[in-house]
């Protein structure tokens, strides 16, 4: 009896061992579509993998990354967090962030938009997983258009290529029904980093070369890009305001031509508005270089990194990149190459319009302090704006403004 007893223990024990699960905790900011693909997702990886367990946990989005820095302090971050691709370095230099060179399948990397993963390195390691880039594109209205005679000879809404074709057309339509303005955008995050990263690149002007930690501000370029966008403004084709006033005029056909990032994807075919979508106009001769982030997912630095809990973290972070054809439901663009030609992919609206942008995307400089610079560029840029300051004043202060975080 004994003996039977010990043998159902046994048998019990290894029957427990065998189905054990690894739990794994997954912190992200989404909410709404977003959010509800992201939970979708994990409930399929976990009927897929039921040796490992996703838990989310949902922070709100302002809050998550002082969050995550408590939690770090505290040695009881999640087992995985989602993080941009441009707070990378601020966490991977302070040790936040677990390095994954020696965990991830071989076949990955290579198939990564090259631009994308490069920024996912800091100091020659990878610490994250990019599972989209969300740049900022051209939304136009059709409608609006062919009102205003904008049309080619099939009488479709001419799509300008050109930032003096976009004015021109822009300009015509304000003119000649009336509207506010030609162009709607927000004038903080979108023009003083977004719009004026897109047109300096394409100037051919970089920030930062990350192998010598030195600052590449090209000041006479810095100073053309926002004598362009303060010229914008002059001319009344943009008017200044904050996001939601920007979206309304465009969803109320108030505006030609919108500038904002892919996410509006996520809501513009659910709208009863004409619109056509298309990449960030070039300055003649350039590239259509534009301004993009990327959502990535991290394994936050615990204080003793468990093996088999980062097998499982990498498990599931490759698992969602992989699908992210699923992911790009919201609006985003995929980053690994054989999603991105898909045809679940391509197969979804209007998709095709904008999918080549993934190659014409500039990230974020990979360097720490990127956070006080972006917000040092909002300031600068509406002070130019506003007259309060000149074009060439606002380039000299932010190549101060990066000399002085890398002194730091």
């Amino acid at each position: 009896m004994k003996r039977l007893v010990v043998l159902l223990f046994v048998a019990a024990l290894l029957i427990t061992t065998a189905f054990a699960k690894t739990t794994i905790t997954v912190w992200t900011f989404f909410s709404g579509g977003e959010g509800f693909i992201v939970t979708e997702l994990i409930k399929k990886f976990n009927a897929e993998n039921p040796d490992i367990e996703v838990v989310e946990q949902i922070v709100e989005w302002g809050e998550l990354y002082n969050k995550l820095t408590t939690a770090v302090v505290a040695g009881d971050p999640p087992d995985v967090s989602v993080m941009h691709l441009a707070m990378i370095p601020d966490f991977a230099s302070r040790g936040a962030l677990t390095a994954i060179d020696n965990y991830v399948s071989k076949d990955i990397l290579p198939d990564y938009v090259p631009e994308i993963i490069a920024k996912a390195h800091y100091a020659g390691k990878l610490y994250a997983i990019p599972i989209d880039t969300h740049p900022l594109v051209l939304y136009f209205n059709k409608g609006l258009l062919k009102k205003a005679g904008l049309v080619d000879q099939k009488g479709e809404a001419l799509v300008p290529k050109t930032w003096d074709e976009l004015i021109n057309y822009a300009k015509t339509v304000q003119g000649k029904l009336g509207l506010e303005v030609g162009i709607s955008v927000e004038n903080g995050p979108m023009t003083g980093e977004r719009l004026f990263i897109a047109y300096y690149t394409q100037l051919g002007g970089e920030f930062y070369d990350a192998k010598s930690n030195t600052i590449k501000l090209d000041l006479e370029k810095a100073k053309k890009t926002y004598e362009f966008i303060k010229g914008l403004f002059d001319s009344g084709v943009m008017k200044s305001m904050d996001y939601n006033t920007a979206e309304s005029l465009f969803q109320n056909d108030q505006s030609a031509f919108h500038l904002n990032g892919v996410w509006a994807m996520a809501v513009y075919p659910t709208l009863k508005i004409d619109f056509g979508v298309t990449s960030v106009p070039a300055i003649a001769g350039s590239k259509p270089y534009t301004w993009a982030d990327s959502h990535t997912w991290v394994l936050p630095k615990h204080p003793k990194d468990d093996p088999n809990k980062i097998k499982a973290a990498v498990k599931f972070v490759e698992w969602f990149a992989r699908n992210s054809a699923e992911w790009a439901k919201a609006g985003h663009l995929p980053v690994l190459k054989s999603v991105l030609s898909s045809d679940a992919f391509l197969q979804l609206p209007m998709r095709k319009d904008y999918a080549q942008v993934a190659n014409f995307v500039v990230p974020a400089p990979s360097m720490k302090g990127w956070v006080e610079i972006r917000q040092k560029m909002w300031e600068l840029n509406q002070s130019v704006i506003l007259g309060q300051m000149t074009p060439e004043q606002a380039a000299k202060e932010l190549q101060q403004a990066i000399k002085n975080v890398l002194a730091d």
